[in-house]
C-alpha cells in the first residue's frame, strides 16, 4: 500500500493522475515494449538532446522527435519498464532519465538506447528530477529528500542522506527537544510562522525533492520541494541552504528567467517569484488558477507559459500578469517545450499534444456567473 501511494503521489506531483490500481503493469526486469500508442500514453518529462526532443513516461516509454514534434519514434532499446519521471541531457548524445525504484538510466547515443546506471530494484522510493551542471557532475533527487550524486558522468553514484545537515547538537549532550507546537497542515491556505519549518527532522531533512533546476548564474542551483521549501546552492552544489518561502504547500517545478528572476510553481495555482537569487519570494496573482502547476518555460520573446492539472495552461507576457486557459480535454499536463517553430508541445496524461504559443479565445477561462438570487 505504501508503494502504491508513493507511485500515485509521484504522478500527481508530476502533474497527472493515473488509476495505478487498474493498470496492467509489465515486469520491471523487461524492456520497454514498442507501441504505436507510446505518444498517447502518460509522459512526465521532456528535454532536448541537441535538436532532438526526448520525452519519458510510464512503462519505460521514451519517445524521440527529430522534426520538432511532427513525427515521433520510440527509443530502440530501453532496458526497463519502470515509470520514468524526468530526463536531462548534457549534450546531444549523453543523457540521463530517472524514475521509480530510484532508477537511473543512461544513454550515450542521443536517446536511442538506454542502460541502467543505478537503482531499479524493489524500492519504496522514487527519483523525481535529474540535473547535471556539466557532463560529469550531476544529481538525481526525489521522495523523502533522497539524493544521489555523481562526479564521473554516472559511472558511480553516491547516496546523500539529505541535502541539509542535521541540526547541531550541544556539546556533551543530545539536541534539546523542540518546544511543543500545534501540528502544521502543509496544505492549509495560510502562511507559516516566520522561521517555522514543519518538515525539519532531528536526523535530517525529509522534504520530498520535486525538481532540480539551474539558477540565474553558473554557480546557483535550486531544488523545488514540499512545504514551501526551496533548496539553494550558491557554490555549484557544494553546499546547500533551505529557504522557506512562506507558502505551506508543495512546489513541483521551477525556472530561471533571462532577467535573473526565479519562478517556483506549485499546488493550487501557486507561482512564486524571487528577484534576489532565491533569498526572498513573493506570490504572484495567477488569474484564478486553482490546480497544481507542474512546469513552465520562458519563450524567446520573453513571455512565459506554465502548465498543470486539469489541462491548465497559463500565459504571461511579462512574468507578472497571467491569462488562464484550459485545454478542452482537461487532461493533466506536467511538461512543456517549444517545438522550434510556431507552437508549443505539452506532455502529460494524454501523451504529447500541440499547444498554441499565445492564448486562444476559446480556451480562456471565463468566470462563472453569480448564482440566481445573489446567494
Amino acid at each position: 500500500m505504501k508503494k502504491l501511494m508513493l507511485v500515485t503521489a509521484a504522478l500527481i506531483g508530476a502533474g497527472a493522475f493515473v488509476p495505478v490500481a487498474l493498470s496492467v503493469v509489465p515486469p520491471k526486469d523487461g524492456h520497454a515494449v514498442q507501441s504505436k500508442l507510446a505518444t498517447e500514453a502518460l509522459l512526465l518529462g521532456v528535454t532536448r538532446a541537441g535538436k532532438r526532443i526526448v520525452a519519458v513516461g510510464e512503462y519505460g516509454n521514451i519517445v524521440l522527435s527529430d522534426d520538432d514534434g511532427a513525427t515521433w519514434h520510440q527509443a530502440k532499446d530501453v532496458s526497463t519498464t519502470v515509470t520514468m519521471t524526468a530526463v536531462y541531457f548534457a549534450d546531444d548524445k549523453r543523457g540521463w532519465a530517472v524514475g521509480h525504484d530510484t532508477l537511473v538510466m543512461h544513454t550515450a547515443d542521443g536517446g536511442e538506447t538506454w542502460v541502467k546506471q543505478f537503482g531499479g530494484g524493489e524500492s519504496d522510493n522514487a527519483l523525481l528530477s535529474v540535473f547535471f551542471k556539466d557532463a560529469n557532475h550531476g544529481w538525481a533527487v526525489g521522495a523523502f529528500n533522497y539524493t544521489i550524486e555523481t562526479t564521473d558522468g554516472g559511472k558511480t553514484w553516491v547516496e546523500r542522506k539529505t541535502l541539509m545537515p542535521p541540526p547541531a547538537k550541544p556539546a556533551g549532550g543530545s539536541a534539546p527537544a523542540p518546544a511543543e507546537a500545534a501540528p502544521v497542515d502543509p496544505t492549509a491556505p495560510k502562511a507559516l510562522a516566520p522561521g517555522a519549518d514543519p518538515y525539519a527532522a532531528a536526523e535530517g531533512d525529509e522534504n520530498h525533492l520535486n525538481a532540480m533546476f539551474a539558477g540565474p548564474d553558473a554557480d546557483t542551483v535550486f531544488v523545488a520541494a514540499e512545504a514551501g521549501a526551496m533548496y539553494r546552492s550558491l557554490d555549484a552544489g557544494k553546499t546547500w541552504e533551505k529557504v522557506l518561502t512562506g507558502y505551506p504547500g508543495s512546489f513541483w517545478g521551477g525556472l530561471s528567467a533571462k532577467d535573473g528572476s526565479v519562478y517556483a510553481m506549485g499546488m493550487r495555482g501557486n507561482i512564486w517569484r524571487s528577484t534576489d537569487k532565491g533569498a526572498t519570494w513573493t506570490k504572484l496573482d495567477t488569474a484564478g488558477a486553482d490546480q497544481s502547476i507542474a512546469a513552465g518555460m520562458q519563450l524567446p520573446d520573453g513571455s512565459f507559459v506554465f502548465v498543470g492539472l486539469g489541462g491548465q495552461v497559463l500565459y504571461s507576457p511579462d512574468g507578472a500578469k497571467f491569462t488562464l486557459t484550459y485545454r478542452p480535454d482537461r487532461k493533466g499536463l506536467n511538461a512543456v517545450i517549444q517545438d522550434g517553430a510556431d507552437k508549443l508541445l505539452v506532455f502529460g496524461e494524454a501523451g504529447v499534444r500541440p499547444q498554441s504559443m499565445t492564448p486562444t479565445p476559446e480556451e480562456i477561462e471565463e468566470p462563472l456567473p453569480p448564482p440566481e438570487g445573489g446567494g
